[in-house]
């Protein structure tokens, strides 16, 4: 295997950044399909630990509270920010020691689970201020940024600022959607907004921040690959000493992928009457030559009709239908393997990066997105990243018309 390039993992807790050094197992997901993902911290206690570090912890003034913000650290750049949400504290009869463990969501946690104030009027405002006032009521204060180059260092480790809205992408597309409806969560008002302008949301390690940013962009598709996995199998089919994948697997369904997608919708036509629009899209990633080696020919049809109400012309319906196939497509194949160490070459393992990936075992040989990365480790045992890949082109990117 490869050269394992250990990290120095650090957690600051509380709007002072309070450096806490004790915890002694971790676990972090990034990932640009959803938000608000999960992360756990436990401490350990020990009779030595008694008097400094495990009081950190509990002090009933200062020690680590539901609320808190806390930022995890991977040699200095900030790879999670998110909110303390449970606490939980002591032991069980029969079962190890005592231990203190925290758990919560990413940055936008509080954004997916408390609703946005119908109030609020967005329409006309650009995609920055939208965002703002969106996260504001739920007291969210995010970085906007674009996903940082894969080839630049993250950036050193500041403070976590409560009081400021950073701006690092310039986002200046007009908003179409006009407010929040009641009971909507405010993530799903952002969702909407970023999808109608073509654009995902999702959070990630930000360049030269001090906290995790909250990315506006869309998928990468070109550039330079910076990451390598690698399986090579010699002739007696032993894995080559430079390989570096610990595990590798490959899952292909075409369970929820259709062949082809049909949208019905009407268009106005004057005098109260309607024309028909009926727009059918073939699901043309069905047929690449890494698709067709996974999936029989001679395979039913797996037709799809959707009727919309914001499709209004036949380009509108044609391009839902294409959404609706790249939708899919992104669950139709999956690699996930699994590496030591958080880093390659010095940089992080983030999401929206490009991979080179050669699997002579599973027969992966083609370059990927990477979507998403668990970073998992503990002070006794090794630090690994698993990371989870879609093929090229695989998500959507199409701007989405708001319904009227």
């Amino acid at each position: 295997m490869t050269a394992f390039e250990p990290s120095v993992v650090e957690l600051f807790v509380g709007p002072e950044a309070r450096r806490v050094d004790v915890f002694d197992r971790y676990t972090v997901d990034l990932s640009m399909l959803e938000v608000g993902t999960a992360f756990t911290l436990s401490f350990w206690y020990s009779p030595a630990s008694r008097e400094t570090p495990w009081r950190v912890l509990v002090d009933r003034a200062n020690g680590v509270k539901c609320g808190d913000l806390v930022t995890l650290a991977v040699d200095g750049d900030a790879v999670l920010s998110g909110l303390v949400e449970t606490r939980d504290v002591g032991d069980d009869e029969g079962r190890e020691g005592p231990a203190f463990v925290i758990s919560g969501r990413d940055l936008l946690g509080g954004a997916v689970s408390w609703d946005a104030d119908p109030a609020l009027t967005l329409a006309g405002l650009r995609l920055e201020d939208a965002l703002e006032h969106l996260y504001r009521g739920v007291g969210v204060v995010p970085e906007v940024s674009e996903s940082i180059p894969p080839e630049a260092r993250v950036g050193a480790l500041r403070r976590p600022r409560r009081g400021a809205f950073g701006r690092k992408a310039s986002r200046t597309s007009l908003t179409r959607v006009k407010h929040p409806r009641v009971g909507e969560k405010v993530q799903q008002v952002v969702s909407r907004i970023v999808r109608g302008l073509g654009y995902r949301v999702w959070t990630t390690p930000a360049e030269n921040s001090g906290r995790t940013a909250v990315v506006v962009d869309r998928p990468r598709a070109a550039g330079e690959v910076h990451f390598r996995l690698s399986r090579v199998l010699d002739e007696d089919g032993r894995v080559v000493a430079s390989s570096n994948i610990l595990g590798g697997r490959e899952r292909t369904s075409i369970a929820d992928v259709p062949t082809e997608v049909t949208v019905f919708a009407d268009a106005p036509r004057g005098d109260a009457s309607a024309a028909k629009i009926a727009r059918t899209v073939v699901n043309g990633f069905l047929l690449t030559p890494e698709a067709s080696a996974r999936v029989s020919d001679d395979a039913p049809p797996r037709p799809r009709f959707v009727e919309s109400r914001a499709a209004r012309t036949p380009e509108v319906a044609h391009n839902e239908a294409t959404r609706v196939c790249a939708q899919a497509n992104e669950g139709f194949r999956r690699y996930t393997a699994t590496v030591l160490g958080h880093r390659q070459g010095g940089r992080l393992w983030v999401p929206n990066s490009r991979v080179a990936v050669r699997d002579d075992l599973v027969g992966v040989d083609e370059t990927m997105l990477l979507v998403a990365a668990t970073l998992d480790g503990s002070k006794a045992g090794a630090q690994k990243t698993r990371l989870t890949l879609v093929p090229e082109g695989a998500l959507s990117e199409l701007p989405e018309e708001e319904p009227t």
